[in-house]
């Protein structure tokens, strides 16, 4: 039989193990409609697993952001202090993210505007398509706001 030294050194060996060995998967799943959702659960074809750094990486700041320059020697890649590095590679996510974030806005604004032309064109308007023009109206106006919110914080 186990004595409770063994037991308690197994337990805490199988959990040393086991966080070292948990790993999230996130998944970026785009909707027919233009809008993305993250999940840890894979939801369908149109779903793909991100690739991300590290948590806590040990090398330098200029490594985590320039991986495509393999030229650059060694000597020349100084440490960074870890706080103010991880808040440049924080800073530097969000942008990103705003970014893509903006660029979707246009793109779903523009299917709109397009749609609103379309229908503006129409000499006879039936009621059906009266009613899809307004709320047609009412979707661009909530991209042009969102894509104003999204430059703000784009600029802070």
């Amino acid at each position: 039989m186990y004595s409770k030294k063994n037991l308690i050194a197994t337990f805490t060996l199988f959990l040393v193990f086991m966080a070292f060995h948990a790993q999230a998967d996130i998944y970026r799943c785009a909707n027919e409609n233009g809008s993305v959702t993250l999940s840890n659960v894979e939801k369908g074809q149109n779903c793909k697993k991100m690739i991300l750094p590290p948590p806590d990486s040990k090398r330098p700041i200029s490594a985590k952001t320039d991986t495509l320059n393999k030229s650059t020697p060694a000597s020349d890649i100084k440490p960074v202090e870890k706080s103010k590095g991880s808040y440049d590679v924080a800073a530097a996510e969000r942008k990103r993210i705003i970014q893509e974030e903006m660029d979707l806005e246009k793109v779903r604004l523009n299917a709109v505007q397009t749609r609103v032309k379309e229908l503006t064109a129409l000499p006879n308007k039936t009621p059906e398509q009266m009613k899809d023009l307004v709320a047609l109206q009412q979707k661009e106006n909530l991209h042009s706001s969102n894509l104003q919110i999204l430059q703000k914080e784009l600029n802070k």
